[in-house]
Parts: structure tokens; C-alpha cells; sequence
């Protein structure tokens, strides 16, 4: 069964966030930092349920679990969603240049071969900061569900744990998970079967292992996922890790 697989592995610990939340589990990393993982459908309802409650919003800080990667990458409080960019605003960093800062990236840019402008969208307007720290916390199916199911392994409306509402899934800030996560993986949604079952193993390696020493724990997940639906490449059994 796939999420007993994920519950032994010795980085993951269960954890119950509140009495209205059934069980989650807590995927620890190097940094003694935590990922909060659980099926996609509760962790989506707990991303929700965290704009209000701030006693869920305290757990999150208690555990140390992180949903991205920067320091602002915490769960919006007291501010309601701002539903576009709308009307450009210069930002308080806008002529700010970061490139030194970065010479110790957390991880690989999304479109490494493009020239890196020298701050961020989100540092040169306040309007589209403003936007995505509005943004409710999103539940990311660790590896995606169009993936799986192109392959013939997960269903939409299924109840087995490989399927869309059961799959394992983390919590991430918005911003992280569509302006990242979800921009490296998006090429593969429109992948056939075979090139799926060929490539797939390794772009999910290359994203979990290579981009950040962070995102392991997270390979581990996908990993037992891979091994439950029969894909996984022997060369990935032991994949090294980044020194």
C-alpha cells in the first residue's frame, strides 16, 4: 500500500495538526526543517482553514514546517485575497539590484540558460507582491496527477491511494508552487505515454535532488510512488544525492 511505504521512511513522522484534521505527516530536512505532507484532498481543505485559524497557523511555526523556500513564503493573516495584479506599482526594491545575493542560490532558477534580471517581479512591483502574499497556501500532488494518469495509474474520481483526491500531496505558498514547482513540471503534462514512462523518473529526480538540497525529502515521497505504480528506473534506486 502506497501510503504505508511513505509511512516508514525514516525521514517522515505523523503528526496531527488539530482534532478537525485527520493524520498528516511531517517530512523532516537537513536544515531541521519540516515538509508537511497528507492526501491531497485534506491538505488542500488545511490550506484553506489556515487564512482563518491561527492556531493552525501557530502549528505550522511550532513544527518549524516550511511551504517554500524564502522567508516570506508564510501563510497570508488578517488581509483579504487580492483576486489579480491589477495596476502596476513601482515596489520599495525597484532599482535594488540582488544579483550578489544570489550567488548562493537555495535553488536552481526555473529557466537557468535566460539572463537573470536583477531583482524579482515581486521586488520591482508592489503590486504583484501584494498579490501573491494574499494568496492561500495551495496542496501540490508531489508527483502530479496528469503524470499518473496518462499513465493509467491514478483515476480522477477513484478512492485508492493513487488516485487525485488520495494522492500524496504538500502544502506550498502560492507563489513557490505555481511560479516554480509548477513551472518546471508543466512541460510534461503534455507528454505521451511512452515518453512519460521513459523521462519521468528523471525529471522528478532532477527537480527533487538536483535543484535543492531541501526538496530530498520530497524525492523520497515520489520515489515510493513511482516503485507502488511500477514506473521506477533501477538506475534511480540509488540515486546519489547532492554532496
Amino acid at each position: 500500500m502506497l501510503w504505508k511505504k511513505i509511512i516508514n521512511l525514516p525521514e517522515c513522522k505523523s503528526i496531527k495538526p488539530s482534532k478537525d484534521f485527520s493524520e498528516f505527516f511531517l517530512l523532516k530536512n537537513l536544515d531541521d526543517t519540516h515538509w508537511l505532507i497528507g492526501q491531497y484532498k485534506a491538505m488542500a481543505e488545511f490550506a484553506t482553514t489556515l487564512r482563518s485559524e491561527k492556531i493552525l497557523r501557530d502549528f505550522l511555526s511550532a513544527k518549524r514546517i516550511r511551504i517554500g523556500l524564502r522567508a516570506t513564503d508564510i501563510p497570508p493573516a488578517d488581509i483579504d485575497r487580492q483576486k489579480r495584479y491589477g495596476v502596476t506599482v513601482r515596489g520599495e526594491n525597484y532599482s535594488e539590484n540582488f544579483t550578489a545575493k544570489r550567488l548562493n542560490l537555495t535553488a536552481r532558477p526555473v529557466r537557468e540558460l535566460k539572463v537573470m534580471p536583477i531583482n524579482r517581479i515581486t521586488d520591482n512591483s508592489a503590486n504583484v507582491k501584494t498579490f501573491w502574499e494574499s494568496q492561500t497556501p495551495q496542496s501540490h500532488h508531489i508527483v502530479e496527477f496528469n503524470n499518473l494518469e496518462a499513465l493509467g495509474v491514478s483515476r480522477k474520481n477513484g478512492n485508492d491511494g493513487m488516485d487525485y483526491f488520495q494522492l500524496p500531496a504538500v502544502l506550498l505558498a502560492a507563489e513557490f508552487h505555481q511560479r516554480y514547482v509548477s513551472a518546471i513540471l508543466k512541460p510534461t503534462h503534455n507528454w505521451e505515454k511512452t515518453k512519460l514512462t521513459v523521462e519521468m523518473p528523471n525529471v522528478y529526480s532532477s527537480l527533487y535532488l538536483e535543484r535543492s538540497k531541501l526538496f530530498e525529502p520530497l524525492w523520497s515521497v515520489s520515489k515510493a510512488i513511482f516503485d507502488h505504480a511500477g514506473i521506477e528506473k533501477p538506475s534511480l534506486i540509488n540515486h546519489p544525492k547532492n554532496p
